[in-house]
Protein backbone atom coordinates (compact mmCIF):
# COMPACT_ATOMS: atom_id res chain seq x y z
CA UNK A 1 0.00 0.00 0.00
CA UNK A 2 1.67 3.27 -1.27
CA UNK A 3 1.65 5.77 1.61
CA UNK A 4 0.51 9.81 0.51
CA UNK A 5 3.16 12.18 1.29
CA UNK A 6 4.00 13.18 4.94
CA UNK A 7 1.54 10.23 6.29
CA UNK A 8 2.59 7.17 8.52
CA UNK A 9 2.18 4.24 6.18
CA UNK A 10 -0.41 1.85 7.90
CA UNK A 11 1.54 -1.42 10.11
CA UNK A 12 -1.00 -3.75 10.39
CA UNK A 13 -3.10 -4.19 7.39
CA UNK A 14 -4.92 -7.53 8.45
CA UNK A 15 -6.95 -5.79 10.96
CA UNK A 16 -8.18 -3.11 8.60
CA UNK A 17 -10.32 -5.24 6.77
CA UNK A 18 -11.33 -7.00 9.55
CA UNK A 19 -10.68 -11.37 8.33
CA UNK A 20 -12.27 -12.58 11.45
CA UNK A 21 -13.10 -15.93 11.71
CA UNK A 22 -17.03 -17.16 11.43
CA UNK A 23 -16.73 -17.96 14.97
CA UNK A 24 -15.97 -14.51 15.67
CA UNK A 25 -18.03 -11.79 17.23
CA UNK A 26 -16.18 -8.97 17.44
CA UNK A 27 -18.64 -5.86 16.10
CA UNK A 28 -15.70 -2.72 16.72
CA UNK A 29 -12.74 -3.05 14.89
CA UNK A 30 -9.55 -0.88 14.22
CA UNK A 31 -9.04 1.02 10.89
CA UNK A 32 -5.95 2.81 11.14
CA UNK A 33 -2.66 2.98 12.96
CA UNK A 34 -3.70 5.84 15.28
CA UNK A 35 -6.83 3.27 16.14
CA UNK A 36 -3.87 0.24 16.38
CA UNK A 37 -1.86 2.61 18.87
CA UNK A 38 -2.19 1.32 22.72
CA UNK A 39 -1.08 5.06 23.62
CA UNK A 40 -3.53 7.09 21.48
CA UNK A 41 -5.25 9.24 23.34
CA UNK A 42 -7.30 11.21 19.91
CA UNK A 43 -10.67 11.60 19.79
CA UNK A 44 -12.39 8.05 18.35
CA UNK A 45 -14.54 8.07 15.16
CA UNK A 46 -16.68 5.11 14.43
CA UNK A 47 -18.35 3.95 11.00
CA UNK A 48 -20.57 1.81 10.24
CA UNK A 49 -20.50 -1.25 7.95
CA UNK A 50 -22.12 -0.97 4.48
CA UNK A 51 -25.06 -3.23 2.86
CA UNK A 52 -22.17 -6.19 2.94
CA UNK A 53 -21.47 -5.91 7.15
CA UNK A 54 -18.36 -5.54 6.28
CA UNK A 55 -16.31 -2.87 8.09
CA UNK A 56 -13.02 -2.72 5.95
CA UNK A 57 -12.19 -1.78 2.42
CA UNK A 58 -14.41 0.56 2.09
CA UNK A 59 -12.90 2.89 5.10
CA UNK A 60 -9.17 1.85 4.42
CA UNK A 61 -8.64 5.26 2.24
CA UNK A 62 -10.66 7.35 4.54
CA UNK A 63 -9.03 5.97 7.63
CA UNK A 64 -5.52 6.75 6.16
CA UNK A 65 -6.20 10.05 5.41
CA UNK A 66 -7.69 10.94 9.07
CA UNK A 67 -4.93 8.96 10.50
CA UNK A 68 -3.25 12.02 12.19
CA UNK A 69 -6.93 13.31 13.36
CA UNK A 70 -8.66 10.62 14.87
CA UNK A 71 -8.54 6.94 15.65
CA UNK A 72 -10.92 5.74 13.04
CA UNK A 73 -12.83 2.04 14.40
CA UNK A 74 -15.01 -0.04 12.06
CA UNK A 75 -18.69 -1.00 13.23
CA UNK A 76 -19.26 -4.76 12.03
CA UNK A 77 -21.52 -7.11 11.54
CA UNK A 78 -20.09 -9.77 13.85
CA UNK A 79 -19.56 -13.54 11.62
CA UNK A 80 -20.91 -15.28 14.07
CA UNK A 81 -24.21 -13.65 14.31
CA UNK A 82 -24.76 -13.46 10.48
CA UNK A 83 -25.99 -17.11 10.30
CA UNK A 84 -28.62 -16.09 13.15
CA UNK A 85 -32.04 -15.75 10.94
CA UNK A 86 -32.66 -12.83 13.19
CA UNK A 87 -29.52 -10.44 13.18
CA UNK A 88 -30.39 -7.75 10.59
CA UNK A 89 -33.92 -8.25 10.43
CA UNK A 90 -34.23 -4.56 11.86
CA UNK A 91 -32.72 -1.06 11.63
CA UNK A 92 -33.76 -1.27 15.32
CA UNK A 93 -32.48 -4.22 16.53
CA UNK A 94 -28.76 -3.64 14.54
CA UNK A 95 -28.49 -0.29 16.29
CA UNK A 96 -29.32 -1.77 19.57
CA UNK A 97 -27.00 -4.32 19.56
CA UNK A 98 -23.86 -1.63 17.90
CA UNK A 99 -25.07 1.10 20.53
CA UNK A 100 -24.10 -1.50 23.33
CA UNK A 101 -21.05 -2.89 21.97
CA UNK A 102 -19.91 0.75 21.49
CA UNK A 103 -21.25 1.57 25.06
CA UNK A 104 -18.74 -1.29 26.45
CA UNK A 105 -16.01 -0.45 24.15
CA UNK A 106 -15.92 3.56 25.33
CA UNK A 107 -17.73 3.54 28.67
CA UNK A 108 -17.81 7.36 29.01
CA UNK A 109 -17.15 9.99 27.13
CA UNK A 110 -17.95 11.79 23.56
CA UNK A 111 -17.13 10.47 20.43
CA UNK A 112 -18.11 10.82 16.63
CA UNK A 113 -20.07 8.53 14.81
CA UNK A 114 -20.76 8.06 10.80
CA UNK A 115 -22.11 5.51 8.27
CA UNK A 116 -21.52 4.64 4.86
CA UNK A 117 -24.95 3.50 2.50
CA UNK A 118 -26.86 1.82 4.34
CA UNK A 119 -24.70 2.15 7.44
CA UNK A 120 -25.75 5.72 7.66
CA UNK A 121 -29.28 4.53 8.50
CA UNK A 122 -27.80 2.42 10.96
CA UNK A 123 -25.52 5.32 12.55
CA UNK A 124 -28.85 7.42 12.95
CA UNK A 125 -30.34 5.19 15.22
CA UNK A 126 -27.37 4.45 17.20
CA UNK A 127 -27.13 8.29 17.40
CA UNK A 128 -30.54 7.92 18.58
CA UNK A 129 -30.02 5.26 21.44
CA UNK A 130 -27.02 6.60 22.48
CA UNK A 131 -28.91 10.10 23.27
CA UNK A 132 -31.46 8.67 25.14
CA UNK A 133 -28.41 6.76 27.24
CA UNK A 134 -27.11 10.58 27.83
CA UNK A 135 -24.08 10.34 25.99
CA UNK A 136 -23.14 12.67 23.23
CA UNK A 137 -22.63 11.95 19.66
CA UNK A 138 -20.14 14.84 19.13
CA UNK A 139 -21.02 14.73 15.28
CA UNK A 140 -22.79 12.56 13.21
CA UNK A 141 -21.88 11.42 9.37
CA UNK A 142 -24.05 10.47 7.07
CA UNK A 143 -22.31 9.10 3.75
CA UNK A 144 -23.84 9.19 0.41
CA UNK A 145 -27.39 7.67 2.43
CA UNK A 146 -30.66 8.34 3.64
CA UNK A 147 -33.62 6.48 5.49
CA UNK A 148 -35.59 5.15 2.90
CA UNK A 149 -39.06 5.88 4.42
CA UNK A 150 -38.93 9.83 3.63
CA UNK A 151 -40.56 11.92 1.61
CA UNK A 152 -38.62 13.02 -1.75
CA UNK A 153 -38.73 16.57 -3.05
CA UNK A 154 -38.94 15.30 -6.60
CA UNK A 155 -41.17 12.00 -8.03
CA UNK A 156 -39.90 9.65 -10.56
CA UNK A 157 -42.81 11.17 -13.34
CA UNK A 158 -41.55 14.81 -12.88
CA UNK A 159 -40.16 16.45 -15.64
CA UNK A 160 -37.43 17.86 -13.47
CA UNK A 161 -36.63 14.71 -11.90
CA UNK A 162 -35.96 13.43 -15.61
CA UNK A 163 -33.68 16.16 -16.84
CA UNK A 164 -31.65 15.96 -13.64
CA UNK A 165 -30.96 12.27 -14.72
CA UNK A 166 -30.04 13.21 -17.92
CA UNK A 167 -27.50 16.15 -16.40
CA UNK A 168 -26.57 13.54 -14.51
CA UNK A 169 -24.92 10.91 -17.53
CA UNK A 170 -21.75 12.71 -18.30
CA UNK A 171 -20.68 12.82 -14.66
CA UNK A 172 -21.38 9.21 -14.51
CA UNK A 173 -19.34 8.10 -17.88
CA UNK A 174 -16.10 10.41 -16.55
CA UNK A 175 -16.17 9.36 -13.45
CA UNK A 176 -16.51 5.46 -13.10
CA UNK A 177 -19.72 4.25 -14.76
CA UNK A 178 -20.70 2.18 -17.34
CA UNK A 179 -17.56 3.52 -19.98
CA UNK A 180 -15.20 1.87 -17.59
CA UNK A 181 -16.43 -1.66 -17.16
CA UNK A 182 -13.63 -3.76 -19.98
CA UNK A 183 -15.80 -6.75 -19.35
CA UNK A 184 -18.59 -7.09 -21.90
CA UNK A 185 -20.20 -9.52 -19.53
CA UNK A 186 -19.89 -6.80 -16.83
CA UNK A 187 -21.00 -4.45 -19.03
CA UNK A 188 -24.33 -6.31 -20.62
CA UNK A 189 -25.42 -7.36 -16.89
CA UNK A 190 -25.52 -3.77 -15.70
CA UNK A 191 -27.15 -2.63 -19.14
CA UNK A 192 -29.73 -5.61 -18.42
CA UNK A 193 -30.05 -4.39 -14.74
CA UNK A 194 -30.32 -0.47 -15.28
CA UNK A 195 -33.33 -1.30 -18.14
CA UNK A 196 -34.93 -3.22 -15.73
CA UNK A 197 -34.61 -0.31 -13.04
CA UNK A 198 -36.09 2.17 -15.55
CA UNK A 199 -38.87 -0.13 -16.49
CA UNK A 200 -39.67 -0.15 -12.22
CA UNK A 201 -39.35 3.99 -12.26
CA UNK A 202 -42.10 3.67 -15.17
CA UNK A 203 -44.14 1.82 -13.26
CA UNK A 204 -43.58 4.33 -10.53
CA UNK A 205 -41.86 1.40 -8.05
CA UNK A 206 -38.54 2.01 -6.97
CA UNK A 207 -35.60 0.31 -8.47
CA UNK A 208 -34.84 -2.21 -6.94
CA UNK A 209 -38.93 -3.22 -5.61
CA UNK A 210 -39.65 -7.03 -6.71
CA UNK A 211 -43.15 -8.18 -7.68
CA UNK A 212 -45.25 -9.87 -4.34
CA UNK A 213 -43.80 -7.21 -2.37
CA UNK A 214 -40.19 -6.98 -0.79
CA UNK A 215 -37.25 -5.84 -2.62
CA UNK A 216 -34.03 -7.09 -4.14
CA UNK A 217 -30.40 -5.78 -4.24
CA UNK A 218 -29.87 -8.06 -7.22
CA UNK A 219 -30.01 -5.57 -9.72
CA UNK A 220 -26.85 -3.13 -7.48
CA UNK A 221 -24.57 -6.10 -6.65
CA UNK A 222 -23.59 -9.47 -7.50
CA UNK A 223 -24.02 -11.75 -4.06
CA UNK A 224 -22.27 -14.72 -5.30
CA UNK A 225 -19.24 -14.16 -3.89
CA UNK A 226 -20.19 -14.01 -0.82
CA UNK A 227 -20.96 -17.29 2.07
CA UNK A 228 -24.37 -18.18 1.81
CA UNK A 229 -24.72 -16.99 5.96
CA UNK A 230 -23.52 -13.65 4.68
CA UNK A 231 -26.29 -13.28 1.38
CA UNK A 232 -28.76 -13.89 4.06
CA UNK A 233 -27.74 -11.23 6.14
CA UNK A 234 -27.31 -8.99 3.26
CA UNK A 235 -30.57 -9.38 2.00
CA UNK A 236 -32.66 -9.29 5.84
CA UNK A 237 -30.52 -6.16 6.41
CA UNK A 238 -31.33 -4.47 2.66
CA UNK A 239 -35.58 -5.44 3.67
CA UNK A 240 -35.14 -3.71 6.66
CA UNK A 241 -33.64 -0.35 5.57
CA UNK A 242 -36.92 -0.45 3.41
CA UNK A 243 -39.25 -1.21 6.47
CA UNK A 244 -36.91 1.72 9.05
CA UNK A 245 -39.03 4.71 9.69
CA UNK A 246 -36.68 7.37 11.22
CA UNK A 247 -37.32 9.37 14.12
CA UNK A 248 -35.96 13.13 13.85
CA UNK A 249 -32.70 13.95 14.94
CA UNK A 250 -31.24 17.33 16.59
CA UNK A 251 -27.91 16.26 16.90
CA UNK A 252 -25.07 17.81 15.18
CA UNK A 253 -24.83 16.35 11.36
CA UNK A 254 -23.53 16.04 7.79
CA UNK A 255 -24.31 15.00 5.46
CA UNK A 256 -21.92 13.82 2.18
CA UNK A 257 -23.37 13.23 -1.31
CA UNK A 258 -21.49 11.89 -4.18
CA UNK A 259 -21.85 14.54 -7.28
CA UNK A 260 -22.71 11.50 -9.41
CA UNK A 261 -25.74 10.25 -9.02
CA UNK A 262 -27.05 6.17 -9.84
CA UNK A 263 -28.15 5.99 -13.69
CA UNK A 264 -31.78 5.76 -12.76
CA UNK A 265 -32.67 6.94 -9.69
CA UNK A 266 -32.25 10.37 -7.96
CA UNK A 267 -31.48 10.05 -4.04
CA UNK A 268 -32.37 13.62 -3.15
CA UNK A 269 -30.49 13.33 -0.03
CA UNK A 270 -31.00 17.03 0.72
CA UNK A 271 -34.70 17.26 0.80
CA UNK A 272 -34.86 13.91 2.83
CA UNK A 273 -32.62 14.84 4.93
CA UNK A 274 -34.48 17.95 5.90
CA UNK A 275 -37.64 15.93 7.12
CA UNK A 276 -35.54 13.96 9.76
CA UNK A 277 -32.60 16.95 10.56
CA UNK A 278 -33.35 20.14 9.93
CA UNK A 279 -30.20 21.49 11.12
CA UNK A 280 -28.01 19.16 8.31
CA UNK A 281 -25.36 20.69 6.75
CA UNK A 282 -24.51 18.94 3.34
CA UNK A 283 -21.69 18.54 0.98
CA UNK A 284 -21.42 17.45 -2.21
CA UNK A 285 -17.85 15.62 -2.90
CA UNK A 286 -16.93 14.24 -6.65
CA UNK A 287 -17.01 11.12 -7.79
CA UNK A 288 -20.05 7.98 -7.38
CA UNK A 289 -21.21 6.70 -4.38
CA UNK A 290 -18.60 4.06 -4.35
CA UNK A 291 -15.63 5.80 -6.30
CA UNK A 292 -16.24 8.96 -3.30
CA UNK A 293 -14.27 6.63 -0.86
CA UNK A 294 -11.52 5.92 -2.35
CA UNK A 295 -8.74 7.55 -3.91
CA UNK A 296 -8.60 10.25 -5.63
CA UNK A 297 -11.78 11.58 -4.68
CA UNK A 298 -11.45 10.28 -0.77
CA UNK A 299 -8.72 13.08 -0.66
CA UNK A 300 -12.05 15.64 -1.01
CA UNK A 301 -14.33 14.21 1.61
CA UNK A 302 -11.23 14.00 4.39
CA UNK A 303 -10.53 17.35 3.62
CA UNK A 304 -13.73 17.92 4.72
CA UNK A 305 -14.06 15.89 7.55
CA UNK A 306 -10.94 16.36 9.59
CA UNK A 307 -11.07 19.61 10.35
CA UNK A 308 -14.35 18.93 11.58
CA UNK A 309 -13.03 16.38 14.46
CA UNK A 310 -10.17 18.73 14.38
CA UNK A 311 -12.36 21.60 15.98
CA UNK A 312 -14.42 19.12 18.14
CA UNK A 313 -11.27 18.53 20.32
CA UNK A 314 -12.64 19.10 23.53
CA UNK A 315 -10.48 18.48 26.58
CA UNK A 316 -13.42 15.30 27.67
CA UNK A 317 -13.33 14.02 24.24
CA UNK A 318 -9.24 13.93 23.19
CA UNK A 319 -8.21 12.65 27.00
CA UNK A 320 -10.41 9.50 26.85
CA UNK A 321 -9.33 6.56 25.02
CA UNK A 322 -10.92 3.54 24.33
CA UNK A 323 -11.04 0.68 26.36
CA UNK A 324 -10.81 -1.98 23.48
CA UNK A 325 -12.44 -4.62 24.71
CA UNK A 326 -14.41 -5.85 22.01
Amino acid sequence: MSTLPGMNPLHNTSALFARASRNSQRVIVPINDSALRKDTLGPAFYCVHDITGVAGSDFIDLARRLDMTAQFYGIQAPPKKMADVDFGSSIESLAEYYADALRRFQPEGPFFLGGFCAGAIIALDIALKMHAFGREVALLVAIDAVPENTRPQLQPWNPKYVAQLLCNLPGWFKHGGLSKQKDSHSLLRRVANNAIAIGNVALGRRPNDKFGGGHVIDGQMDLSRYPPEQRDFINRFYNACFAYFAASYSGEIVVYEASVKPLVHLPQLRSRWRGIAPQAEFVGITGTHLSMLREPYVGELAHDLGPRIGLHKPKEISSIAPTRMI
